[in-house]
């Protein structure tokens, strides 16, 4: 392991870090990028430079006000100032130590003047380590290099104090498993089991997206596997029914986090449940109805698969948006195997088949002679029927249906 990748950060933080240390102060680069310099990843060049210091803020802002093209103070009272120069954005926190007090959803925040101090409060050793700028070495207190090769996830201190101070690094713990292939041991997940009823402290807009965090990595199941194994599933999705079959049901599905999603609350109730559950727990209004449009689309190909191409052409339509996610759940839940080349084919022949109506509003206002209301409404509902009994038709053939519908 080495941090020869940090190169281009050192020398692009230089200038910076020679006005920290000219006004008596050091500062440290932290966070994930420190993270994989050691696993030898490739620098984005995108990143943000993530910073810790024993300055205090007030100090951090003189310091920045003539360096930076804009500054920002919106976390001071954590310690935190942010600033950006060209297109990079930097964010100096002072040392700090951060702790939740039983009842509160914010942290109690405490400036220290070593880093070693400020290290021991982050979430795991393979993100407890720093690097000093603009020359310093490997400040790593905890062994993180050590655990990072070892594929080993730990925290710095004792997992109950660390999961006590933030409990959604419960949740953190789940992503960095699958997200680094590590290997957890038996104390961090007693500690998971014995704090889960910390996870009521946390705002359920940062379980939420965590756990998008966690439905976006190539291969979600590892974490998923330990929530479950520590009695965070039902906390974290809601009433998933049997983990087993959901962790079975979510290998089977591809890498779309919303199939997968549904595929983890497939045996949750009814759709509507589902979308009641999501809704307690902040989820956003399109995940919501994209898994209850999803799941309602997949159930129903299992429960009552299509029978005739009028009977497909139907579940078509009404998975509309949601189709391939809807395919992909229902063939793991069990739809017959030839469902997903049948829906093609349809698709092939019938391209028209999810897009809009052969004739609009006004085109059949104007042919009825009809003002708008319910009746423009039934004409329309009478090209779908038509469309779906007998396939597609030409404007032409619309037109005239709909004069013969009238008449009768």
């Amino acid at each position: 392991m080495s941090l020869d990748r940090l190169a281009p950060v050192r020398e692009e933080a230089r200038e910076l870090a020679e006005r920290f240390a000219a006004s008596g102060y050091r500062i440290y680069l932290v966070g994930g990028i420190v993270r994989d310099a050691m696993r030898n990843r490739p620098l984005d060049t995108a990143f943000d430079l993530d910073l810790t210091t024993d300055a205090q803020p007030e100090a951090v802002k003189s310091i920045l006000e003539e360096w930076a093209d804009t500054l920002w103070t919106q976390g001071e009272r954590f310690g935190t100032i942010g600033a950006r120069r060209g297109d990079r954005r930097v964010e100096i926190t002072t040392h700090r130590t951060e702790r939740y007090l039983p009842d509160s959803r914010k942290p109690e925040v405490a400036f220290a003047d070593a880093i070693e101090a400020d290290l021991s409060r982050r979430d795991f050793t393979i993100n407890a380590m720093a690097v000093e700028l603009p020359d310093g070495g490997l400040v790593d207190p905890f062994d993180g290099a050590s655990d990072l090769e070892a594929g080993r996830l730990r925290t710095p201190l004792d997992p109950e104090e660390t999961f006590s101070d933030d409990p959604l690094r419960m949740l953190r713990a789940a992503r960095f498993l699958a997200q680094f292939d590590l290997t957890v041991e038996v104390n961090l997940v007693d500690a998971m089991r014995a704090m889960a009823d910390r996870l009521s402290i946390v705002a359920s807009e940062r379980i939420r997206d965590e756990l998008d965090r966690l439905l976006a990595l190539d291969d979600p199941g590892p974490g998923f596997e330990l929530l479950f194994k520590a009695g965070l599933g039902e906390r974290v999705l809601g009433p998933v029914g049997d983990g087993h079959a959901a962790l079975a049901l979510l290998r089977k599905v591809g890498h779309d986090p919303v199939v997968r999603l549904a595929a983890l609350l497939a045996d949750a109730g009814t759709p509507a449940d589902v979308r009641s559950a999501l809704s307690e727990r902040r989820a956003t209004t399109e995940v919501s109805r994209a898994v209850f449009a999803v799941l309602k689309a997949a159930r129903r190909a299992v429960e009552q698969p299509p029978q005739s191409i009028v009977e497909l052409r139907r579940w078509v339509i009404d998975a509309d948006a949601h189709l391939h996610q809807a395919l992909m759940l229902a063939t793991a839940l069990g739809a017959r195997g030839s469902l997903t080349s049948e829906v093609a084919a349809l698709m092939q022949s019938e391209p028209d088949l999810c897009g809009p109506p052969v004739l609009d509003g006004e085109e059949i206002m104007g042919l009825l002679e009809l003002e708008p209301g319910p009746a423009v409404g039934a004409a329309v509902e009478e090209l779908r029927r038509h469309r779906l009994e007998f396939g597609p038709l030409t404007p032409v053939e619309a037109r005239a249906h709909l004069l013969k519908w009238r008449s009768s």
